[in-house]
């Protein structure tokens, strides 16, 4: 059996607001993990909850910290990284719940110097909707599905270690902006860092999807908000091409057209609308634009090493 020091230290950060309801399943998740005890730490960054969410983490053995000037998950990952030792920092977040093997699938054996970021697979919690069954089928949440991007891979936040010296050079995520920053990170870390992302399916986590048509519709305009960021930010990398677009939006209006046919109360009944809800929410949240971060009440200024200035929107 390996000894303790042969296992790469790790700290993980996870962000969260007003998430006292379900940060004890990830707590109980990463606290079971198959991983030295020794080379292991848990930091909690709370990003303003009302809910009690850091008295709840602090009866775990992990670091509560806070972000108090900047209301952004981003924001919350980069104080994290700010205090962290490990030599990966591994990111996840509080609505996942961690398989035991999941470090050690994500980080061994030793990933190749001239990788970056190591990306594991994100699977669903829970399939208790119709919306939650097809946003697995779907792969809205799937790294499979979403690393290869047609322009470079990116991955998310909900199941990735990246280096600690590397992000520490890229200074960690943009916290000027709510949505894909993480895909930011990912596209600076290949453009800028020189580094490549490897994608390991067999660490998985598991993410408890949205369970209402609301939340997707929503899920939908913070998608294409970050669609409209990413656009500003990397216009001769991210393309938008419109007879593409009119071809998804032709496909989907056949789609509505069958619904009766599919058979109602089934999830492939339920395909139609949700795919009408999901697309026209990227739609609505691409022509709102980039949605920025803000200021905590009572704060200015900002606490964390995520760059504000030099990548503008």
């Amino acid at each position: 059996m390996s000894s303790a020091a042969s296992f790469p230290l790790v700290s993980v950060v996870v962000p969260v607001l007003d998430g006292a309801l379900e940060i004890e399943r990830l707590l109980k998740s990463l606290l079971a993990l198959d991983w030295p005890e020794e080379r292991l730490e848990i930091l909690v960054v709370d990003n303003g909850s009302r809910d009690g969410t850091a008295a709840v983490a602090a009866r775990y053995p992990v670091r509560v910290l806070e972000e108090t000037m900047v209301a952004s998950s981003y924001a919350a990952r980069n104080r994290g990284l700010a205090e962290a030792r490990g030599d990966w920092i591994a990111f996840t977040d509080a609505d996942c719940v961690v398989e035991p093997d999941w470090l050690r699938r994500l980080l061994l054996p030793a990933p190749p110097a001239r990788v970056g970021a190591v990306a594991g697979e994100v699977l669903a919690l829970e399939g208790e909707t119709p919306v939650q069954r097809l946003v697995e089928r779907y792969g809205i949440m799937k790294h499979a599905v979403t690393l290869p991007h047609k322009a470079l891979p990116c991955f998310s936040t909900a199941n990735v270690a990246v280096r600690h010296d590397l992000l520490r050079d890229l200074h960690g995520f943009r916290d000027d902006v709510r949505y894909f920053a993480d895909m930011e990170l990912s596209w600076r870390l290949q453009i800028e860092g020189g580094r490549e992302i490897l994608f390991r399916p067999d660490a998985v986590v598991r993410h408890r999807h949205r369970r209402t048509w609301g939340a997707l519709w929503r899920q939908g305009v913070q998608h294409g908000r970050g669609v409209a960021f990413m656009k500003r930010t990397y216009p001769d990398h991210y393309r938008i091409h419109p007879g593409e677009q009119v071809r998804r939006l032709q496909g989907l209006a056949g789609a509505m057209g069958r619904t009766v046919t599919a058979g109602r109360g089934t999830d492939t009944g339920w395909a139609p609308l949700f795919l009408m809800l999901w697309y026209s929410g990227l739609l609505a949240g691409y022509l709102m634009g980039p949605a920025p971060s803000r200021k905590l009440r009572g704060h200015s200024g900002a606490n964390t090493p995520g760059p504000t200035k030099g990548h503008g929107t």
